[in-house]
Parts: C-alpha cells; sequence; structure tokens
C-alpha cells in the first residue's frame, strides 16, 4: 500500500484541530503520515497535535507557503490537502487510492459538518446549491469552476511547485489552492471526483469576519498579476442561484455578505 500524505496548515486552530484530526487517525486506509504545517500558534494547536502523533513542522511564512513546505517534508507517493476546519469521511483516503489509476488528483465533494445558526445554515445552503454541478467538467475548471482538487499523485504536485514564482509562495494566503491547482492542471487534465468525502466545520459570525477579511487584504498581493488576472472569478465568490428557491436566495445572501467583507479587507486590511 502507498504512503499517503496528510499535510494540514494550521494557526490558532486549539478548537478545530481535534476534529480534523479525529477524521485522519481514523481513516481505513491504514498507511498514511500525518504533518501538521504551523504557522506559530499562540495557543494549544501544536500541543493537541503532537498529541494525535504527528509530525509538527513550524513555517514563518503564510498559507501557500505552508502548503509547499508540507510536501517538500512529506513522503508519501500521495497528498492529501486537509484544513483544520474539515473533517473527512472514514472511509476517503481508501478511496481515493482506489481511482489512481484512472486520475492524477481527486477533487473531495464537501457537506456542511453543521447547519445551526444563521452564518453555518447559510454555508450549508451553498454546498447545496454548488455541489448540484460537482463531477461536471466545466466546474473542474481551475479558473471558473468552484471545485479544488485535495488529492493528488506526488510527481502533479512537484511539477505545479517548481512551475510557481518563488517570490510568491512566502506572503501568498489566498488564493493559495487555486494557484496550485492551476499549475497542477496544466501539468495533467486527469480530475476524478470523490462523492461525500469531506465535511466543513462551518464558521460562526466572527470566523467568517476574521477569514474573509485576511483573505480580501491578501487580494492586494496577487491582483494585477499573472495568477490574480486568471483566477479572479475563483478568487471572488460571486452570486449564486439555483433550485429549490430557497437554498438559493440563502446562497445569494452569503455570496453579498462575503463580498462585502473581502472588499473592506482589500481596501482596509
Amino acid at each position: 500500500m502507498p504512503l499517503v500524505s496528510i499535510t494540514i496548515p494550521s494557526y490558532n486552530s486549539e478548537k478545530l484541530i481535534p476534529f480534523c484530526l479525529e477524521g485522519v487517525v481514523k481513516q481505513t486506509y491504514p498507511n498514511t503520515e500525518i504533518l501538521v504545517i504551523d504557522s506559530y500558534s499562540t495557543d494549544r494547536t501544536r500541543d493537541i497535535a503532537a498529541s494525535y502523533q504527528t509530525r509538527v513542522i513550524l513555517c514563518e511564512r503564510k498559507l501557500l507557503a505552508a502548503r509547499y513546505l508540507g510536501y517538500k517534508e512529506s513522503k508519501g507517493s500521495y497528498i492529501a490537502f486537509v484544513d483544520t476546519d474539515q473533517i473527512l469521511e472514514l472511509t476517503t483516503i481508501e478511496r481515493a487510492i482506489g481511482m489512481m489509476h484512472d486520475y492524477d488528483m481527486v477533487v473531495f465533494e464537501a457537506q456542511s459538518y453543521n447547519t445551526e445558526w444563521f452564518i453555518p445554515k447559510l454555508h450549508g445552503a451553498s454546498k447545496q446549491i454548488i455541489n448540484a454541478g460537482f463531477g461536471k467538467p466545466a466546474a473542474f475548471d481551475p479558473t471558473r469552476g468552484p471545485f479544488l482538487p485535495r488529492f493528488f499523485k506526488r510527481e502533479i504536485l512537484e511539477k505545479a511547485f517548481v512551475a510557481i514564482p518563488q517570490e510568491l509562495i512566502p506572503d501568498t494566503i489566498h488564493p493559495d489552492h487555486a494557484i496550485i491547482y492551476y499549475e497542477s492542471y496544466k501539468v495533467s487534465q486527469r480530475v476524478g471526483d470523490l462523492r461525500n468525502a469531506i465535511y466543513d466545520i462551518e464558521p460562526d459570525w466572527r470566523k467568517l469576519w476574521e477569514t474573509q477579511y485576511r483573505y480580501g487584504a491578501s487580494l492586494r498581493n496577487i491582483r494585477g498579476t499573472y495568477y490574480g488576472n486568471l483566477l479572479l472569478k475563483k478568487m471572488e465568490f460571486g452570486p449564486c442561484f439555483g433550485r429549490p428557491v430557497v437554498a438559493g436566495l440563502q446562497t445569494f445572501l452569503l455570496a453579498i455578505i462575503i463580498k462585502v467583507i473581502s472588499k473592506l479587507g482589500y481596501h482596509f486590511g
């Protein structure tokens, strides 16, 4: 069984990372290594990660640099990207490995782990609308589609990271994952889709504000660059409609909220 490296960037995630790591260590696929790439958290994130027998690696720079460092430090033939606010379905890695004879990358379909209260409920509705297009070829277009692979053959990431300008890696936060996918897609268009693969722990209002404000501020580093021009539509969460009507309206409302916060972050962050 080939080794799978599960890489998890983290920063002050003590409330979320236990859920994430529980999903990782309980995978039905037995041959994995877990790497937590931590950006010098000031809470108990690293202690919690160490208690799960992970490799904790410190990263002095930002999110794209953390993903790159996780790739460099990993030993697996396959690499999975998981975030601290995500929980893998227990058979996800096993099912993804079974697809790799036919594909070089796999997109994980995401569901909402929690939909209580206002903001998580909006996120749950948006997934219902967005996932209706899951598996359609256009949905995996790296410049327009809403989906990103989370499972890669190592050689694909190797070529992708070589192609990314090194000066962009240290300080890029958003859209780190989309940049990696864009360069990976230039190497191979063999992208598969895995249903019911991962659960997102949806943010409350405070977390949504902090994340989208930071993402908006980070766009100043990328706008006007090669990637900024290419990935503009993917970076900006635009209005989405669909059926059922109520879910479509909730998705539209979430899009407006995110866009407003991101704009504020871009101008004042």
